[in-house]
């Protein structure tokens, strides 16, 4: 189970001010606000906690897809190693944030799977934005072009298809062993793939 989201920090939504009324009190954890309350970079801290929160859910909702997006009830820790912890009822979820100067892009797992993570975000051309069907074919298209050579195969072998609501590799015919998924948001697009994941109990008595 895996899930990613990246946030553009030039986008208008997340300019500091912009944010609704409430919205940190509705948003955050008590310990979420103790951590902004404290950060010498509030904006910053708010929106890899959000990016965190929406990685995720989407792992969760690969779980169990009835799981409701209650962004409170994820509470994430995270530290200066950009590494940690985001915890919802009695599930864990491994959490990796890249921070740049323009983007935060996170990345959660389901603790108890192990296997090959590949993520990437990367900026979209400088020109008009673009629509969201665009910014979707774009995340597509990086995550073909990275987990291909990964795989040992040309990027034109594998293509992305949806199974309901869910991305998924396929080559050929066959769908691929992986988890994958997709996010997009202002000017950026990102993946993350888990690839050949087992669980660490049914690995350990093999």
């Amino acid at each position: 189970m895996i899930g990613d989201d990246v946030v553009d920090l030039g986008d208008p939504e997340t300019r500091p001010g912009a944010e609704h009324r409430g919205f940190d009190a509705r948003v955050f954890a008590p310990s979420e606000l103790a951590a902004l309350a404290r950060s010498g970079d509030r904006r910053r801290l708010r929106w890899i906690f959000w990016s965190a929160k929406e990685a995720a859910y989407k792992a969760a909702k690969r779980r169990e897809p009835g799981t409701v997006f209650s962004p409170s009830r994820f509470v994430v820790t995270w530290d200066s190693s950009r590494a940690g912890r985001v915890v919802h009822g009695v599930d864990r979820y491994d959490l990796t944030v890249d921070v740049a100067a323009e983007r935060v892009h996170a990345v959660a797992s389901a603790v108890r799977l192990r296997g090959r993570v590949l993520s990437a975000a990367e900026r979209m051309s400088s020109g008009d934005a673009a629509t969201a069907a665009e910014a979707s074919a774009r995340a597509r298209e990086l995550a073909v072009r990275s987990v291909a050579p990964a795989l040992g195969l040309p990027p034109g072998s594998l293509r992305i298809e949806r199974d309901g609501r869910l991305p998924r590799l396929v080559r050929g015919s066959r769908a691929i062993s992986a988890a994958l998924s997709l996010s997009h948001h202002g000017r950026f697009v990102s993946f993350a793939c888990l690839l050949d994941a087992l669980p660490e109990a049914a690995e350990s008595v093999a």
